[in-house]
C-alpha cells in the first residue's frame, strides 16, 4: 500500500513539474494583454562593436534560452524591434510587416498598441 502511494506521489510530482515548466515557458498571449506592461526592450544604447556587447542594451532575463530563441539570440534584433513584458518575462518581435498580419492575433495587438520609446529617444517625444 505504501509503495503504491509512493508511485502515485512520484507521478503526481512529475505532472506538477511539467505544468510548472510549461507555465514558465508560456506564450506572450497566455495572459490578458495589458499594454502598459509592454515597453521597448532597448534599455541602453547599442554598442558600436555589436556582438556580445549588445546584450547590455536589453534586459538580462532575455538571455534565457527559452526566450532568446524568439529573436534568434540576436540582442540587436530585440533592441530594435522587440517589445518586452518584464512582469511576465515575455517578448514580442515586431519586424517590418507586422502590421500586415492578422489583427486578431495578440502579437499584432501588442505591436499596434504598445509604447515604442527607445533608449535613444528618451527625453524626446514618444513614438507609438
Amino acid at each position: 500500500m505504501t509503495r503504491m502511494i509512493g508511485i502515485y506521489g512520484k507521478r503526481l510530482l512529475a505532472s506538477l513539474s511539467i505544468l510548472l515548466v510549461s507555465a514558465i515557458h508560456a506564450f506572450p498571449c497566455d495572459q490578458p494583454i495589458v499594454l502598459s506592461n509592454w515597453k521597448s526592450c532597448q534599455i541602453a544604447a547599442l554598442s558600436e562593436e555589436g556582438g556580445e556587447a549588445d546584450w547590455k542594451a536589453v534586459p538580462e532575463w532575455t538571455r534565457n534560452k527559452a526566450i532568446s530563441r524568439y529573436f534568434w539570440n540576436e540582442p540587436r534584433v530585440l533592441a530594435n524591434h522587440g517589445l518586452c513584458n518584464a512582469k511576465f518575462h515575455r517578448v514580442v518581435v515586431c519586424l517590418p510587416g507586422w502590421d500586415e498580419g492578422n489583427k486578431d492575433e495578440c502579437s499584432y495587438r501588442i505591436c499596434d498598441g504598445a509604447s515604442w520609446e527607445r533608449e535613444s529617444e528618451r527625453g524626446r517625444e514618444k513614438t507609438f
